[in-house]
C-alpha cells in the first residue's frame, strides 16, 4: 500500500539475501508471482515485484543478473511476459531494469573443469607444513563421487542455458508479445550467445529471420546477433610454422638476434612489389602472407606461424549436408533470392538524412558470411552490386560499401581461383561506384578501402592497389573527383604503413606536379597525402634505412621553388605574376603537410624543415588572403610547440637568424613569438650556455629594430625570458641597457633626420629593455630595481614611443606590486620613494 513500507522491506530483502545466496532460488518464485497477469494482483504489488527484481538503491547488483542460469531462467522469461500493463511508471521500471541488465550482465559459466593436475597439486597440501587441512586426504572412491557431482552440475547449468534461450525463443515465435517486449527478448538472446557453447538452432533462425523485420531496432539487434553467430560457426584453420629468414637469402655472418627497426634485409620479401606481383596458383600458394602489419619492423616472432596451404584447411565451400545445425539455417535463408533481395532492399534505405555513415557491424556481418560460406552466396548478391554502384544514391553506394568491404575482408581464405574471378567481378564495380562518389558518400568508400587493407598483407591486394593508382590526379576529372580518388588510395595506403614503399614513392611522383593545384580541395588532400608518405622517414638509434621517401630530398626541391616568398611584405600583398601565384600555391600545400606531419610524426622535428621557417614566417601576416594567413599562423604554431632534439636547436636558432635579418618586419615580429613558445616547450633543452648567448644575440639585435612593432615584441619577449629564467639578469645587462637610454637626441624644434631616428631608436631599445627587467619581476623587488625605475623616470617625458613606454611599465609596477607595498618599498631609499611617489602618482587637477 505505502511506498515507503515497500523500500524498506526490500532494502531488508537485499541485505538478507547477500548474505546467504542462494536463498534467491526459494525467493524468485514469490516475486515472480506478482508479474503475473492476474487481476487479483494490485498495481503496488505488480509494481514492488519490479523494484525487487531491479535492486532498487543497489548500484551493481540485481537478481536478473545474477550468476546462476537456474534463477535467469525464471526471471527473463518473466520480465518479457510482463507487458500486461501499460501505465508509464511501469513502463519506466521495466526500461530501468532492461538497461542494468544490458549495462552489467556478465556471461556465466555453464561448464566448470577440474583437471588432474590441480588434484595433484591440491593433494600436495597434506604433504607440507603447517597449517595442513582439517580434514582428511580424499580417497579414491571420494575424488571419483567429486566427479560425477561435477558434471552433473555442469549438466544442470547447461541444461538451465538451453531451457532459457527456448524460452525467450518460443515467447517471440508465439507472437503474443507487444512490440516493445519482443525487442526485449531478441535483446536478451544476444547477450546469451557463447564462444564455448553452440547456439541454438531455433535462436538461429529467429536471428536470421529477424533481419528482414519490419522493424529498424529488431533488425540492428538482429545483426548483432548473427555477427556474434557466424564468429561462433568460424572453422579452426591450421597453422604452420615458417622462418621468416629463409624467406631471403641472407649473408652468411648476418646477426639474427639483434633489433634493428625499418626496411632490413630479412623482412624485405614481404613488402609489396609492382615487378613480382602474385598473378598464378602456384606463386600464390608458394608464398608466405604475413597478415600483420607490425610483424617484422622491429624484429620477428620467436616463433612465427601461417596458415597451412588451402589443400589442408578446412573444406569452406560445402553442401548443405556437410553443415551443423545451425549453419543449415543461415546457408537456407542466405540461399532464397527472395530474402536477399528483402534484406539489401533493408539495408539501402536511408535511415537518418545527412548522419549515416559505414556501418562496422555490417560490415563485419559480410565478413563473416563469405569467411564461413566461401563464395556460395556470391551469385545472389553480385546483380545486387552492380544495381547499387549504378544507383549512385547516398544509401546505395553506402550499403555497397559495406557489402564490398565484408568481401574483400572475408574471401581472406579462398582459394586463388575464387579470388580472382572475385576482383574480376569487382574491379568494374569499383570503378562505377568510385566514379560516382559524392560529398556525402566519398567517406564511406574510403572506410571501405581502409577496413579492407587492414591486417592483410598487401600483395593479397595487388587488384586493388592497382585499381586506386589508375588516373591519380588525371586533369580529365574534376577537383572532388580528383581529392576523392586520392583520399580512397591514402585511406588503403595507411593501413599498410612501412609495407607499401614502392606505391609510396610512386604516389610521391604522381602528386609531386600538382602541389601547386589550382583548388584548395586538391591542395589539402595531397597535403594530408604527403604526411602518410614521409610517415616512415624517422632517423632512431639502430634504425635501418628507410626505403620509403625520404624528407630531405623533397624539401631540397620545393625550397627553391618557395625562394621568391621570402622577405616579402605579405600585408598588403597581391600575386603579380603566375610564379608567384605558383608559389604560394606550393606554400599552402607544404604548409598542410607540415602541420599534419607535426601532428602525427613518430621523432621529433626534422633538420631539413627548418629550411621552410623563412617561407612560413611572412605568411600570418597576410590580410589579403585569409586561407594563407590562417595556414601560416597554425604551421608556426605547430612548429613552435613541436620537440625539438639538442643537435637540431642550433639549427633552428640558424634559420631564425636568417629571417631576423630579412627585410619583411612583419616576419620579424613572427619570429619572436616563434621563438617565445619553442623556448617554452623545449625549456630543458634550450637553456645551455651556448644556447642562451644566441637567444640573448637574437633578442637584442630585434630590440634595436628600425620598426616598432618588433622592438615592442622583442621587450615583451625579453620580460618573458627573464621571468622563467633562460635569460639571466645580470650587470653587464643593465649597463648595456643604461648606455642606450644616454643616447643623445635631437634637441626640440630642429628637423628629424636619419641620424636622429637612429638615435631614437637606440634609446628606445634601452628603455624597452630595462622595461623588460621591471616586467620579469611582477611580484617581486629585486636588489637592481630601485634603481632601474629611477632610470625610467629619467626618461618620462622623452618623445614617443618613449614616453608611451615608461608610462606603461610604471603603471604596471603599480598595479603589480599594489598589494604587498609595504613589504617592497623596504627595497627603496628614502630619496627614491619620493621619487617613485611623484613618478606613481598622478598630479592633482586642484592642485
Amino acid at each position: 500500500m505505502y511506498s515507503q513500507v515497500r523500500f524498506k522491506a526490500q532494502t531488508v530483502l537485499f541485505a538478507a539475501v547477500k548474505q546467504y545466496a542462494y536463498c534467491k532460488r526459494d525467493i524468485i518464485p514469490t516475486l515472480l508471482s506478482h508479474l503475473k497477469n492476474d487481476p487479483e494482483l494490485s498495481h503496488q504489488q505488480f509494481k514492488g515485484g519490479l523494484y525487487a527484481l531491479l535492486g532498487l538503491g543497489q548500484r551493481d547488483w540485481s537478481f536478473a543478473i545474477s550468476h546462476d542460469f537456474q534463477v535467469l531462467s525464471q526471471i527473463w522469461p518473466a520480465i518479457v511476459e510482463a507487458g500486461h500493463s501499460e501505465k508509464p511508471s511501469i513502463m519506466k521500471i521495466i526500461e530501468e531494469l532492461v538497461n542494468k541488465i544490458h549495462r552489467q550482465y556478465q556471461t556465466n559459466s555453464v561448464h566448470t573443469q577440474v583437471t588432474e593436475n590441480c588434484v595433484k597439486l591440491a593433494g600436495q597440501l597434506w604433504n607440507g607444513n603447517e597449517p595442513k587441512p582439517s580434514l582428511p586426504v580424499p580417497s579414491l572412491p571420494e575424488l571419483d563421487a567429486a566427479k560425477v557431482t561435477l558434471e552433473k552440475s555442469n549438466n544442470r547449468l547447461l541444461s538451465a542455458y538451453h531451457d532459457l534461450v527456448n524460452s525467450l525463443v518460443e515467447s517471440i515465435n508465439e507472437g503474443n508479445l507487444r512490440w516493445k517486449f519482443s525487442q526485449i527478448a531478441i535483446g536478451f538472446l544476444t547477450l546469451l550467445i557463447r564462444v564455448d557453447t553452440p547456439f541454438s538452432p531455433k535462436a538461429v533462425d529467429l536471428f536470421v529471420s529477424s533481419l528482414v523485420h519490419d522493424s529498424i531496432t529488431v533488425r540492428k539487434t538482429a545483426i548483432n546477433g548473427l555477427v556474434s553467430i557466424l564468429k561462433q560457426q568460424k572453422r579452426p584453420h591450421k597453422l604452420v610454422e615458417v622462418d621468416p629468414y629463409k624467406q631471403v637469402k641472407l649473408p652468411a655472418d648476418y646477426n639474427k638476434d639483434s633489433i634493428c627497426m625499418g626496411d632490413r634485409v630479412d623482412c624485405s620479401w614481404h613488402h609489396y612489389d609492382s615487378n613480382n606481383i602474385l598473378r598464378t596458383e602456384e606463386q600464390w600458394n608458394r608464398s608466405v602472407f604475413v597478415e600483420k602489419t607490425h610483424w617484422g619492423y622491429y624484429t620477428w616472432p620467436k616463433k612465427m606461424y601461417k596458415y597451412a596451404a588451402v589443400s589442408e584447411q578446412p573444406k569452406l565451400g560445402r553442401c548443405r549436408e556437410e553443415m551443423s545445425e545451425g549453419e543449415r539455417v543461415v546457408y537456407d535463408r542466405f540461399s532464397n533470392q527472395e530474402f536477399v533481395d528483402r534484406l539489401i532492399g533493408f539495408l539501402s534505405l536511408e535511415e537518418r538524412k545527412g548522419k549515416d555513415k559505414f556501418n562496422s557491424k555490417r560490415f563485419i556481418l559480410f565478413k563473416g558470411l563469405f569467411r564461413n560460406f566461401d563464395d556460395t552466396f556470391l551469385p545472389l548478391f553480385k546483380p545486387h552490386l552492380e544495381r547499387l554502384a549504378a544507383d549512385g544514391q547516398e544509401s546505395s553506394l553506402r550499403c555497397l560499401s559495406e557489402i564490398i568491404a565484408g568481401l574483400m575482408r572475408g574471401c581472406k581464405h579462398w582459394s586463388f581461383e575464387k579470388v580472382e574471378k572475385l576482383w574480376e567481378f569487382l574491379m568494374p564495380v569499383l570503378r562505377t561506384a568510385l566514379s560516382k562518389m559524392t560529398v556525402e558518400t566519398v567517406n564511406d568508400l574510403a572506410a571501405a578501402i581502409a577496413t579492407s587493407c587492414e591486417s592483410r598483407d598487401p600483395r593479397k591486394l595487388h587488384w586493388l592497389f592497382e585499381l586506386l593508382m589508375e588516373n591519380q590526379l588525371s586533369r580529365d576529372e574534376g577537383a572532388f573527383t580528383n581529392s576523392s580518388m586520392l583520399f580512397a588510395l591514402q585511406g588503403g595506403l595507411a593501413q599498410q604503413e612501412w609495407r607499401v614503399d614502392e606505391l609510396l614513392h610512386r604516389l610521391l611522383r604522381c602528386v609531386e606536379p600538382h602541389l601547386a593545384h589550382s583548388y584548395k580541395d586538391v591542395r589539402d588532400r595531397i597535403g594530408s597525402t604527403l604526411v602518410n608518405i614521409f610517415l616512415y622517414d624517422f632517423p632512431v638509434k639502430n634504425c635501418a634505412s628507410t626505403k620509403c621517401p625520404q624528407r630531405k630530398p623533397f624539401i631540397e626541391k620545393i625550397v627553391p621553388q618557395l625562394a621568391i616568398l621570402k622577405d616579402i611584405d605579405m600585408v598588403q600583398f597581391e600575386p603579380e605574376n603566375e610564379e608567384r601565384q605558383t608559389a604560394i600555391k606550393l606554400c599552402k600545400t607544404v604548409m598542410k603537410w607540415v602541420t599534419g606531419s607535426l601532428a602525427r610524426m613518430f621523432y621529433a622535428v626534422p633538420p631539413e624543415l627548418f629550411q621552410l621557417l623563412p617561407v612560413f614566417a611572412p605568411m600570418e601576416s597576410c590580410e589579403t588572403d585569409d586561407e594563407l594567413r590562417q595556414d601560416g599562423q597554425v604551421t608556426l604554431a605547430c612548429m613552435a610547440q613541436a620537440l625539438l632534439q639538442p643537435q637540431v636547436i642550433p639549427i633552428a636558432l640558424k634559420s631564425m637568424k636568417e629571417i631576423a635579418s630579412g627585410s619583411s618586419w612583419h616576419a620579424r615580429v613572427s619570429v619572436l613569438t616563434y621563438l617565445q613558445v619553442m623556448a617554452f616547450c623545449n625549456f630543458f633543452l634550450i637553456t645551455a650556455d651556448e644556447h642562451r648567448n644566441e637567444i640573448r644575440d637574437l633578442v637584442l639585435q630585434l630590440l634595436t629594430d628600425d620598426q616598432f612593432e618588433v622592438r615592442e615584441m622583442a621587450g615583451t619577449t625579453l620580460s618573458g625570458f627573464l621571468h622563467c629564467g633562460i635569460l639571466k639578469m645580470n650587470v653587464d645587462l643593465q649597463t648595456r641597457f643604461e648606455q642606450l637610454c644616454k643616447t643623445k637626441l635631437n634637441k626640440k624644434g630642429k628637423p628629424v633626420v636619419n641620424h636622429d631616428m637612429e638615435a631614437l631608436i637606440q634609446r628606445h631599445a634601452g628603455v624597452l629593455g630595462l622595461s623588460a627587467c621591471v616586467q620579469a619581476y611582477p611580484y617581486d623587488v629585486p636588489h637592481w630595481m630601485p634603481q632601474v625605475l629611477m632610470d625610467l623616470g629619467n626618461h618620462l617625458h622623452d618623445p614617443q614611443p618613449i614616453e608611451m613606454t615608461v608610462k606603461k611599465t610604471l603603471s604596471d609596477f603599480k598595479r603589480t606590486h599594489h598589494d604587498n607595498w609595504q613589504e617592497h618599498k623596504r627595497q627603496f631609499t628614502d630619496d627614491q620613494l619620493v621619487v617613485l611617489t611623484d613618478l606613481l602618482v598622478s598630479p592633482c587637477y586642484y592642485a
